[in-house]
C-alpha cells in the first residue's frame, strides 16, 4: 500500500477534487461576484496590514482602468483565502476586458482552490476559447480532460502548448499522465523522462517514474527516489514510496529490508505520529526478519499513536502468537474484532488460538 491509499486510510487527507471531478457534480460554494470596486481591500496580519496587499492597492488606485492589477490582486487573495474580495477583483477585471484568457484562468483558479471542480473547468476552457494557445489554460484543462477520459481532446491540448513552448515540462508530464491511464507503460515512462529533462527539478515526475518502475521491481526506482528525496527531503510522501519498494523487493536483495527499516526511522523523525512508519517497521521485523519482539514494539507504537489500528492488533497478536504467547495473541485478535468485526484474519487467528 503505497502513500496516497495509506494517506486515506488514515483520514490524514480526504481527495475531495478527485471525487467531484469523477461524479462532475460538486456544489459550487455560491461566491459570485457581487458588483466590482476599485477601492482598497484592507487584510491585517499578525504584523499589521498586509504589505504586499498595499501594493497591489496602489497600483490600482495609479490605474483604475488597468485589468493587469484586478488581476494580480485577485490572484494575491485567492491565495490568502480571501475569495469574495478576489472574485470582486475578476469582477471588474472582465468589465474592464473580458477577452483576456488570463481573466478567465484566475477565475478558474478562485473555483479550484475552493474545490468547485466543475466551475473551475468552464472558466479553464473559456480561458482557450478567448486565446487558443493560452498555455496555462491549455495545461489545466489537459489535466481534467484526462481525468474525466476525454483523452484525446487532452492530447491536442497538450500538443498545443508544446508549438507555444517545446520544453514545458508540465505538457510532457501530463502526457505521461494520459499515456499512463491509457495503460501506455512505455510511453508514459518516456514522457515522465522528458519531463525531468527539460526540468531536473520535477520532484512529481521522479515520484511517478519511480512508481511505474518499482511496479516493473525495476532497481532504477531506487534513483528515482534518491533524486526526489533530494529536492525534498522531509516530504514523507517520498520516503514512505521508497520504503514500501525496499520492502518488497527484499526477497531480491537482502540489504533492501534493513534500508526499509532506516526510511521509516526517518519519516518517524520528521513526524513521530505517522503511525503507520511504526506499522510497517513491525511489519518487516514480522513478517520478514523474525524478529517479533521488535514486532510487537513497533506494532505497539503505531497503536499508541492509533488506537483504532485493528491491522496493528492483529500483526501484533501473530507475532505474540508466533512467540508462544497465545493468551496476549487472543486479546489482540478480540480487539481487532471489536474494532472490526467483519475483519476475516483476526477470527482466523481467534479460531486457531481457540482450536488448540
Amino acid at each position: 500500500m503505497y502513500f496516497s491509499a495509506i494517506q486515506n486510510f488514515m483520514n490524514k487527507s480526504i481527495s475531495i477534487i478527485a471525487v467531484a471531478i469523477v461524479s462532475f457534480g460538486m456544489i459550487a460554494f455560491g461566491l459570485t461576484s457581487c458588483g466590482s470596486s476599485s477601492s482598497p481591500v484592507s487584510v491585517q496580519s499578525k504584523n499589521g496590514p498586509d504589505s504586499l496587499l498595499e501594493v497591489f492597492n496602489q497600483q490600482i488606485l495609479e490605474d483604475p482602468d488597468n485589468y493587469v492589477h484586478y488581476v494580480d490582486r485577485a490572484r494575491y487573495l485567492g491565495q490568502i483565502s480571501q475569495f469574495a474580495d478576489a472574485f470582486k477583483d475578476i469582477q471588474r477585471a472582465m468589465e474592464l476586458d473580458s477577452n483576456k484568457a488570463i481573466v478567465h484562468y484566475e477565475k478558474g483558479e478562485l473555483y479550484w482552490k475552493q474545490q468547485d471542480v466543475k466551475n473551475a473547468f468552464e472558466c479553464y476552457k473559456k480561458s482557450i476559447a478567448k486565446e487558443p494557445l493560452y498555455v496555462d489554460g491549455l495545461i489545466k484543462t489537459a489535466s481534467i480532460e484526462i481525468l474525466l477520459n476525454n483523452f484525446d481532446v487532452a492530447m491536442g491540448h497538450l500538443d498545443n502548448v508544446l508549438k507555444v513552448e517545446m520544453t514545458n515540462s508540465q505538457a510532457y508530464y501530463f502526457k505521461a499522465r494520459l499515456f499512463k491511464a491509457k495503460k501506455d507503460t512505455v510511453n508514459a515512462i518516456s514522457s515522465y523522462q522528458t519531463a525531468v529533462e527539460v526540468d531536473p527539478t520535477y520532484y512529481d515526475a521522479y515520484i511517478e517514474l519511480a512508481l511505474l518502475m518499482a511496479e516493473q521491481r525495476n532497481d532504477l526506482a531506487e534513483e528515482y527516489y534518491k533524486t526526489a528525496i533530494q529536492l525534498r527531503p522531509r516530504s514523507i510522501e517520498v520516503w514512505y514510496n521508497r520504503a514500501m519498494f525496499l520492502q518488497e523487493n527484499g526477497f531480491r536483495k537482502k540489504e533492501y529490508y534493513q534500508q526499509a527499516l532506516n526510511c521509516y526511522d526517518t519519516i518517524a523523525k520528521i513526524d513521530g505520529n505517522f503511525s503507520t512508519a511504526f506499522y510497517n517497521k513491525g511489519y518487516v521485523f514480522c513478517t520478514y526478519l523474525n524478529e517479533y519482539t521488535k514486532g510487537v514494539d513497533n506494532f505497539t507504537q503505531a497503536i499508541k499513536l492509533f488506537p483504532s489500528y485493528f491491522q496493528a492488533y492483529y500483526s501484533r497478536g501473530v507475532c505474540y502468537e508466533k512467540m508462544g504467547n497465545k493468551k496476549l495473541a487472543l486479546a489482540d485478535y478480540e480487539m481487532a474484532l471489536k474494532i472490526k468485526p467483519d475483519y476475516d484474519e483476526a477470527a482466523i487467528g481467534k479460531g486457531r488460538i481457540l482450536g488448540n
